[in-house]
């Protein structure tokens, strides 16, 4: 053994009391759970706009739930965060003083997902010309923004965190984090990606390896108002009567749902009365990464009511299945059970 100061210099890390972890090479681990709520609250309250239809800010952040950390493990600095976030929006337009609100969803905000993918719902409290141009302005202003933030915290994480958890050597050379990149997207947004087949097999969804998926566009006409044809997907009552009873729904955006004894569950994303429903879906046989999106949309068109529903990200080799589902479970019990039928288109 060497004598003290005498030692191989390559052998000496640093003169310092952690020698056994030394400039955090080994572990550290930062947690940014709370700077991250202030950085997301100062970002979206900022937000404004102002166009000729009228104007929109971000009042509130009504919801920002979740976490972060930076970790570093032998000199790779490895970014975790998981965050699910709502704002309310308020505004007026310039025909009109009345306080116009809604609200924006946005959810799975997560270092898996770039600003791009991570999925972001708007909603107008009320009906109305007036609403609606505001909800338009949030739409296609302040949703981009709200995406560049994201993108934002992305980088605040890197630069403000990712040079806390490894520390700098004695000549104060330190070790540069690496950016964070996100796994490779799926073919279809993650967050949106939720359907029910309804005939597919467990042992099929098993031993199928072909991931290759399509979107299907489906249509009928019933012979109902809107309004009663709209209440058979949020109506818990009405779900029961035509699942036989096999339904538990919780009718709200951000609402879960359970059909058929567990066999799909799924949320409700968006609702928009007498005119759209955004969900997704997910069958219980499915592998886990086999999901898609649905959107249902009700047109009055006078002597009865058209529905069209699109979905996508749907396995190719289910397609035949997944319309028949929907004709069998949905569409013609729904007639079966009220009356409404109409013929399929």
């Amino acid at each position: 053994m060497a004598l003290w100061g005498q030692g191989d210099a390559r052998w000496i890390c640093e003169e310092r009391e952690d020698a056994k972890n030394v400039n955090n090479w080994h572990w550290s681990e930062v947690d940014a759970s709370a700077p991250s709520k202030k950085f997301f609250k100062e970002k979206f309250m900022a937000l404004t706009e102002t166009g000729s239809e009228g104007s929109v800010r971000i009042s509130e952040v009504t919801k920002c739930e979740g976490e972060a950390s930076v970790n570093n493990r032998k000199g790779k600095v490895i970014y975790f965060f998981e965050w699910s976030i709502e704002l309310k929006w308020c505004g007026k337009t310039a025909t009109s003083n009345d306080n116009i609100t809604g609200k924006i969803i946005i959810e799975n905000i997560s270092e898996e997902n770039t600003e791009d993918e991570i999925d972001i719902t708007t909603r107008q409290n009320k009906d109305g010309n007036e609403h609606t141009k505001l909800h338009q302005i949030v739409k296609s202003q302040i949703v981009p923004k709200c995406r560049g933030i994201v993108g934002d915290y992305i980088k605040y994480l890197q630069v403000e965190h990712g040079k806390q958890v490894i520390l700098p050597t004695k000549k104060g050379e330190g070790i540069n984090s690496q950016p964070i990149k996100p796994k490779a997207a799926a073919p279809v947004n993650s967050i949106k990606q939720k359907m029910a087949q309804t005939v597919i097999s467990s042992s099929k969804a098993t031993e199928c390896t072909d991931n290759k998926r399509t979107d299907i566009n489906l249509s009928d006409s019933f012979k109902c108002c809107v309004d009663d044809l709209f209440q058979c997907f949020i109506n818990p009552d009405k779900m029961k009567a035509y699942f036989n009873g096999a339904a538990e729904v919780d009718p709200r955006e951000s609402g879960k749902f359970v059909m058929l004894g567990g066999m799909i569950t799924g949320t409700y994303l968006e609702i928009q009365p007498n005119n759209s429903i955004h969900l997704h879906w997910r069958f219980k046989d499915w592998p886990a990464d086999m999901y898609s999106s649905v959107t249902l949309k009700f047109k009055d068109t006078g002597s009865s009511t058209e529905l069209t529903l699109s979905q996508v990200g749907v396995p190719q080799y289910s397609v035949d299945q997944i319309k028949s589902g929907w004709y069998k479970y949905y569409f013609n019990a729904i007639k079966r059970t009220f009356g409404y039928g109409s013929g399929t288109l």
